[in-house]
């Protein structure tokens, strides 16, 4: 499999601040089909619109949180993208351990959790734009001093904060610098020696490998124990009858 950015041998971040948008990954993939190159960042101190995988809503509530979208030209292959996003779980789960002193595990396929519960989240878009390379456009949402009262009723059994979990609260942009060091960090390794070493430290980082899970894929439940990712990022659930199955796309929905 060809790198994630085949053609990008450094990265060069170039941050931008916005104050409030509908999405940072909307604003980021208008760019990208503007003909950004890769290294874009769009950070926003909120967000009205922003999106968490399978179409759900990411809570976004002014200066309580770090949102930003990361884009990246591709070799162009739309298969890199989950390969992406775990990189990206490893790089946030490093960066906000070290700068909140507190242990933020991952959860398949995209979120960021401490004590079993969700404090951020990663979302990457393929793009594939008229007379442009391609892209992945990656988002990147970690919820700082959210408190109780804020999350939607819907979110309280399920979300929480750096300040909800007892951590050290960085200041945003200086954790959004701490992040993209880690990103590029592992973009680099993934760049020079594959996958490998990026899923190995997924599985260190995973909080709930090993346990019996229920993922729901497409209208199915299926019931298992998590065996951790295989080489292309897929879930591995071993089965109650002992057999594998590699799960491309679902949701992980008890741990």
């Amino acid at each position: 499999m060809n790198p994630i950015g085949a053609e990008e041998k450094t990265l060069d971040w170039r941050v931008e601040t916005v104050e409030v948008t509908s999405s940072t990954n909307d604003l980021v993939s208008a760019r990208a089909r503007a003909g950004e190159a890769g290294g874009l960042v769009i950070r926003a101190i909120s967000q009205t619109k922003g999106r968490g995988r399978r179409g759900r809503s990411w809570f976004s509530p002014h200066g309580s949180g770090l949102y930003f979208s990361i884009l990246f030209r591709t070799g162009g292959e739309a298969e890199n993208s989950p390969l992406l996003t775990l990189l990206l779980g490893v790089a946030a789960a490093e960066g906000l351990t070290e700068a909140t002193g507190l242990r933020v595990g991952l959860k398949w396929p995209n979120d960021l959790r401490v004590n079993g519960k969700k404090i951020g989240g990663i979302l990457c878009e393929y793009l594939e734009p008229p007379n442009q390379p391609p892209a992945i456009v990656a988002g990147l949402g970690v919820n700082l001093t959210t408190r109780e009262a804020d999350f939607p009723l819907e979110l309280l059994a399920s979300a929480s904060s750096v300040l909800l979990s007892g951590g050290e609260v960085p200041d945003a942009e200086g954790l959004l610098d701490l992040l993209l060091a880690r990103v590029a960090f592992w973009y680099k390794e993934y760049e020079s020696s594959g996958f490998e070493p990026v899923r190995d430290q997924w599985l260190r980082l995973c909080d709930n490998l090993g346990e019996m899970v229920s993922v729901r894929v497409a209208d199915e439940a299926l019931i298992g124990k998590n065996n951790g990712i295989d080489e292309a990022g897929r879930l591995l659930l071993e089965k109650p009858g002992g057999s594998i199955e590699r799960i491309t796309s679902g949701e992980v929905e008890l741990t």
